[in-house]
């Protein structure tokens, strides 16, 4: 059981790691401007920030989206259920 929550956490690890333009530089870098800053939590995916290394002990520094957040798609489940009972009152 010990072994399974660990390959877990790994992988969540590795998928929210940093990836630097550097790293990167054939992926497009979208600006950070491109989403709005007050997004509400449930409705956004997380997206890929695009960071860049600083020089000497500072922090490193976001320049951008890899992969911009975007909208979920919530209530597409529900849109074919209506069509149909739409057409059986017909």
């Amino acid at each position: 059981m010990n072994r399974f929550l660990y390959l877990i956490e790994s992988s969540i690890d590795m998928r929210h790691q940093k990836q630097f333009t550097n790293d990167n530089p054939n992926k497009e870098v979208f600006p950070l401007d491109c989403v709005p800053d007050d997004r509400p939590n449930g409705s956004w995916t997380q997206g890929v920030k695009a960071w860049t290394k600083a020089d000497g002990g500072s922090s490193d520094i976001v320049v951008g989206w890899f992969h911009p957040p975007r909208l979920r798609n919530k209530g597409h489940k529900n849109r074919h259920i209506k069509q149909i009972s739409f057409q059986e009152e017909e």
